[in-house]
């Protein structure tokens, strides 16, 4: 399979994004979704309705997956209902002076309400400006009203940018195709891209993406790297994914609980340094700094896991 550079083209990369999933023409279907339709929503709260409004720009449901336009087959138990999914496009106003924080605000608040109106399994491409990010949400029958689906986790990307992607970034970029997507059922087939979104955000941790693709290689229109730096990076690749830790091996549901029980801890830590800083007894201080490498031994022992 190629390997594409996202940064060497002067397209935009959420229309680069859209177009290397490589949905067959038989799925598209192009349906705007009017901020009219969102906001009669009864359900909806005052603070939802301002999103809307505020933030988003556009609303595309570009393409329908089913047994009918992609020959996967639906699957269905008494905890989860894989029937369809929707891959939905949406364009965010570009709001001047905002930063990294607000922007990333602005993605988990925007996701979450889209994942929450639309009743099935989606995969959300959001636009700001030159920036996409992608967004996937597992949900689950609701066991009090089976007529429901209950979200039990969102998998946000951060923003990506062309001129800012790493290698990592690239890597998972290339993998996000249907190409190296599952074609069992729809199950697993929306598993398989949560587990790339889980792997892009281990990479962070970890330093390195495990990727599906099998020749990787760096190419750029304005490239002067020679062949011997192309071959030490793919080199380095591979012996990177050849070190694979078990943690490519395990399910969806752990890799998550062990990102969950990270964050955590690393939240627990600078809470107990910032108690230390505070601290002007000699015996508490000294309790504290315990508390802490106690902590930091934890984060290592998972951390280890991801590398």
């Amino acid at each position: 399979m190629e390997y594409i550079d996202f940064r060497t083209d002067n397209n935009r990369l959420a229309d680069k994004v859209y177009e290397h999933l490589a949905l067959p023409e038989s799925t598209f279907l192009g349906t705007r979704i009017t901020k009219k339709i969102i906001l009669d929503n009864n359900d909806l709260s005052s603070s939802d309705k301002k999103l809307v409004t505020d933030v988003i720009q556009s609303i595309v449901w570009q393409n329908t997956l089913k047994p009918e336009t992609l020959n996967v087959p639906v699957y269905v138990t008494e905890m989860v209902e894989y029937i369809e999914i929707a891959v939905i496009r949406v364009t965010l106003k570009n709001v001047e002076n905002e930063n990294i924080s607000q922007k990333k605000t602005t993605l988990k608040n925007v996701a979450k309400l889209l994942h929450t109106l639309i009743p099935y399994p989606i995969i959300l491409l959001l636009e700001l400006g030159d920036n996409v990010a992608i967004s996937l949400a597992d949900k689950r029958i609701n066991q009090a009203d089976k007529t429901k689906l209950v979200i039990e986790h969102i998998y946000n990307t951060d923003w990506l940018e062309s001129v800012n992607l790493t290698n990592n970034d690239n890597y998972f970029l290339n993998d996000f195709s249907l190409k190296n997507i599952s074609n069992i059922n729809y199950f697993e087939f929306y598993q398989d891209l949560i587990s790339m979104l889980i792997g892009i955000e281990a990479s962070k941790i970890s330093g390195r993406y495990v990727s599906k693709i099998d020749s990787p290689q760096i190419i750029s229109e304005n490239s002067n790297d020679s062949g011997s730096e192309l071959r030490e990076e793919k080199q380095t690749y591979d012996t990177l994914t050849e070190t694979a830790s078990s943690f490519v091996e395990k399910s969806n549901e752990d890799k998550t609980a062990l990102l969950r029980e990270l964050e955590g801890l690393e939240a627990e830590l600078s809470s107990i340094r910032s108690k230390i800083k505070k601290e002007t007894q000699m015996n508490t201080k000294m309790r504290l700094n315990v508390q802490a490498k106690k902590v930091k031994q934890a984060i290592s022992a998972i951390t280890s896991q991801l590398a």
